[in-house]
């Protein structure tokens, strides 16, 4: 039996693989580790908001949610067969493309690989299948509306991003209710292309043929996927500052900046800036700073959002930490200080701390995965995390200074405030 199952998967490999007058094969990131008891394989394409019209508003996430639904072997969902195995795929949807991680113990990961390409290759966009996907999509718009920092975040996107990147992630369940089977075909037929597709795979690889990761992106149809042209008008005001209510105790401020892109030579000054601010702001609040935490547990915190384009800089201050209006001054004050104060003296300790906070954010084997990708979708080779770290050492005093004056002048701002409550006035930066 093992045999006969071993043939079938063979042959579904080469029915997959390109042959002679079809598209080369998707070039496979690996990353060995032979110590590593679990594989992880990230695969990034390019069907994230940017590519939703004006009236799709959730369907990338409806076309990922579904493609996790679709039925594999036994008739299972392709989430829960992989879940039988050991094993767990999740995605996430983002301004630019989709990422779908895929987890799992080594020795069994090459028919955890097959399940997700039978997926791709045959996703089911039936009626059933978009209602089960739609009613797991309310539910994380209804936890989301919850979450003060994520209500500002997509704020701030909306107002960020001048084309549909800046949709909410998971749509509205108003314009959920009307997407159907022929434009989730649609959708995937256009974005889910492996011409564009990275896949990137990290852990113990050895079990594993490397087919097997090739079959995955492979199963995908050839070509590359185009952006739709949607131009989305920023939210109406005369001021950066957007306002929202929720069912909330306090109230929450988050400020996004303008950002370096990943391959830009103020990356390292500005992971050096935001390093800081994530502890200083930890500082006057009186928070610290554990990371095992969640950004909303926090309480307060700054990330450098490089994989983005463009790229951006946030941070969040929970209004509950003290006087709402002071300490959201206070916070306001140490970025526009970093903008104008001059900086000297030796950065050797925040340099240390910097690179000790990058390599603390990237331990996991999802985290190498998609530093990977992040990495190949920019055209920079080697090992990224050791590309962060050169680049937090090389960055000099007068660097972190230009880039701090650069970036830090004039931020967007997002209030979400308890109803029926005063709102908290915003103190000028």
């Amino acid at each position: 039996m093992t045999r006969v199952l071993s043939a079938i998967f063979i042959a579904l490999l080469l029915a997959w693989l390109p042959t002679a007058g079809r598209t080369a094969p998707v070039n496979v990131i690996e990353q060995p580790d032979p110590a590593a008891n679990l594989t992880g394989t990230s695969l990034v394409l390019q069907a994230g908001l940017d590519r939703q019209g004006a009236n799709e508003n959730g369907l990338a996430a409806l076309v990922a949610e579904s493609i996790l639904r679709t039925p594999v072997q036994g008739g299972e969902s392709l989430e829960d067969a992989i879940a039988a195995q050991g094993g767990e795929i999740t995605y996430a949807v983002e301004p630019r493309d989709v990422r779908f991680y895929l987890d799992g113990i080594s020795s069994n990961y090459a028919a955890l690989l097959q399940l997700f390409a039978g997926a791709l290759a045959s996703p089911d966009f039936s009626a059933s299948t978009l209602g089960s996907a739609r009613q797991v999509l309310d539910a994380k718009i209804a936890q989301a509306e919850r979450s003060p920092l994520t209500v500002g975040i997509d704020m701030l996107n909306r107002a960020f991003y001048p084309d549909s990147a800046g949709m909410p992630r998971y749509g509205l369940p108003a314009t959920l209710a009307v997407l159907g089977t022929s434009d989730a075909q649609a959708f995937y037929r256009e974005h889910y292309r492996r011409g564009d597709a990275i896949l990137s795979a990290a852990g113990n690889l050895d079990t594993v043929p490397s087919a097997a990761f090739s079959a995955v992106a492979n199963a995908l149809p050839a070509g590359k996927s185009a952006p739709v042209a949607v131009a989305t008008p920023n939210p109406p005001s005369n001021t950066r500052e957007l306002l929202a209510r929720r069912d909330i105790s306090v109230p929450w401020l988050v400020a996004q900046y303008p950002a370096p892109e990943v391959d830009s030579k103020d990356f390292g000054a500005m992971l050096i800036l935001t390093a800081f601010m994530q502890r200083t702001l930890a500082d006057v609040s009186e928070v610290p700073t554990i990371a095992t935490r969640s950004p909303l547990q926090r309480g307060v915190g700054a990330y450098y959002n490089f994989d983005a384009r463009p790229a951006n800089v946030v941070i969040y201050v929970d209004g509950g930490l003290g006087d709402p209006t002071r300490t959201f001054a206070t916070a306001l004050t140490v970025v526009n200080v970093l903008g104008h104060a001059k900086l000297g003296g030796n950065l050797n300790e925040l340099k240390a701390y910097a690179a000790g906070r990058f390599l603390q954010d990237t331990t996991t084997l999802q985290d190498r995965a998609w530093l990977a990708a992040v990495a190949a979708s920019r055209g920079i080779s080697g090992d990224f995390v050791q590309h962060a770290l050169k680049e937090i050492n090389g960055a000099r005093a007068t660097d972190v200074q230009r880039v701090a004056a650069r970036y830090f002048g004039s931020p967007t701002i997002a209030l979400v405030l308890p109803r029926m409550q005063q709102s908290v006035q915003t103190p000028t930066p």
